[in-house]
C-alpha cells in the first residue's frame, strides 16, 4: 500500500512540474499531491464518514418536510375550516391555531338565521346586495357578534353558561394537547363525560364543537402560517366586515402575539347558484334562503367557479384563493401600523404594489379589514 503511494506521488509531481508555470499553479498543485497522498484506508473512512453525514441530512430533512411547502415558513398555522353536520340549523367557522403536533390556540364562532325583528346585528351587507340572498323576514347573524343577546336568550332557556364561555372553555381545553390526544379522550368518553370534562362548556354541541376542532386541525385545505416567539402565548381577535362591494361580507381571524399579526385568516361569505352550498342541501340552515336555487357558499370553498367568474367579469389571472393566500402572507409579522404605511401607498385602482401576488382591485379594503381586528 506505502509503495503504491510514493508511485503515485511521484507521477503526479512529475506531472504537476511539467504542466505549472507560476507560484498560484504550484500551490494548487501543492493542495492535490495532499490528496494523492491519502491513503485508500483514508478514503474508504472518509467515504463512508460521508455517506453517515448524507444519510443523516436526508434522514433529517424527512424528519422536518410538511406536508405543506408554506409550513416551512413559520411555526404557527392556521387551519380554517367549515365542517357539516345533518340537519344543522346554523355553520360553524373553526380556526385552528397548530404548533408542531399541537393546538394551540382555537377561534369558533357560528353563523344562523334569526327573525329580521329580534334585534340582532345582522352580517355585514344584510341591508343590501347580500340581503336579497335571504329569506324575507329573516337575517344571517353571527353569534359572537350578539354574544350577549344570544346568550341571555340561552340562559333563560335553562343554560348555565354563557357562549362565549363555551367556546373559552373548548379553546382552553384543547391549547397545549396533540390532536391525537383529543381524538383519543373524544373516542373513549360518552358526551356527558365530555361535557363534564370541559370547564366552563356546557352546551349539548360541545362535543361535536371538540370534532370539530380535531378535523379543521388536520385539515390544510385552507392554511396560513406564521412565526411566533411563544406559540402557546398567541391570542386570537375576529372580525366581520364588507371589503368587498355589497354582494358579499368578510369573516377575518388574527393569530397575535403583542402588537403584532402573527398569521391571518379571511374568507367571504356569497349567495351563488349552482355552487357548493356552506351546509347540506337538506339542513334547517337552508329554509334561510330566499331562493333554494341560490345558496351561501365560501368563496375559497367554491375557488374555481368564483374564480373563472372573476375571469369572465374582470379578466382576471390570479384566482381568488391566491389573492387571499398573498394577503395573508404580506401581513404575517407586522404590526398595524406597518400595514396601514402600506395602505397609504396603494394605487389609485385599489391595488398595492407591495402586496406580491395580490391583484384584487380590493386590496386595500382587505388589509384595512385585518388593521381593524388588530385594533379591535
Amino acid at each position: 500500500m506505502k509503495k503504491f503511494n510514493i508511485a503515485s506521488l511521484m507521477l503526479a509531481t512529475a506531472l504537476v512540474l511539467s504542466a505549472c508555470g507560476n507560484t498560484a499553479d504550484n500551490e494548487a498543485d501543492k493542495k492535490e499531491d495532499t490528496k494523492v497522498e491519502e491513503s485508500a484506508e483514508n478514503k474508504d473512512d472518509k467515504a463512508t464518514d460521508n455517506k453517515e453525514e448524507a444519510d443523516k441530512e436526508e434522514k433529517k430533512v424527512e424528519e422536518v418536510k410538511p406536508e405543506n411547502a408554506e409550513q416551512a415558513e413559520g411555526n404557527v398555522i392556521l387551519h380554517r375550516g367549515y365542517p357539516k353536520s345533518e340537519g344543522a340549523r346554523s355553520f360553524p367557522r373553526i380556526v385552528v391555531a397548530t404548533s408542531g403536533d399541537k393546538i394551540v390556540g382555537v377561534s369558533i364562532d357560528e353563523y344562523q338565521y334569526a327573525g329580521a325583528d329580534k334585534g340582532y346585528e345582522a352580517t355585514p351587507n344584510s341591508d343590501k346586495g347580500f340581503g336579497e340572498g335571504t329569506a324575507e323576514g329573516k337575517v344571517l347573524i353571527s353569534k359572537m357578534d350578539n354574544e350577549e343577546q344570544y346568550s341571555s336568550e340561552m340562559k333563560e332557556a335553562g343554560s348555565p353558561t354563557s357562549l362565549k364561555e363555551t367556546y373559552e372553555g373548548i379553546s382552553q381545553f384543547v391549547k397545549g394537547k396533540t390532536i391525537e390526544e383529543v381524538e383519543t379522550f373524544l373516542k373513549d368518553k360518552s358526551e356527558d363525560e365530555i361535557i363534564e370534562a370541559v370547564t366552563g362548556a356546557t352546551f349539548k354541541s360541545t362535543p361535536a364543537l371538540l370534532n370539530y376542532v380535531t378535523a379543521v386541525a388536520r385539515d390544510d385545505q385552507f392554511v396560513s402560517v406564521g412565526h411566533a416567539e411563544n406559540p402557546e402565548d398567541i391570542t386570537f381577535k375576529a372580525i366581520t366586515g364588507a371589503p368587498h362591494g355589497e354582494k358579499s361580507f368578510a369573516d377575518c381571524v388574527l393569530a397575535m402575539e403583542g402588537d403584532k399579526i402573527i398569521a391571518a385568516s379571511f374568507d367571504e361569505f356569497q349567495y351563488m347558484e349552482d355552487a357548493e352550498g356552506i351546509t347540506n342541501a337538506e339542513d334547517d340552515f337552508t329554509q334561510g334562503y330566499a331562493d333554494s336555487n341560490k345558496v351561501l357558499v365560501s368563496k375559497l370553498e367554491n375557488n374555481d367557479k368564483y374564480s373563472a367568474l372573476m375571469t369572465e367579469k374582470a379578466q382576471s389571472t390570479v384566482s381568488i384563493k391566491d389573492n387571499f393566500e398573498a394577503i395573508e402572507k404580506f401581513v404575517s409579522g407586522k404590526t398595524a401600523a406597518e400595514i396601514e404605511e402600506a395602505i397609504a401607498a396603494k394605487n389609485e385602482d385599489g391595488t398595492i404594489d407591495s402586496v406580491t401576488g395580490a391583484t384584487l382591485k380590493d386590496t386595500a379594503n382587505y388589509l384595512q379589514l385585518i388593521v381593524d381586528a388588530a385594533k379591535k
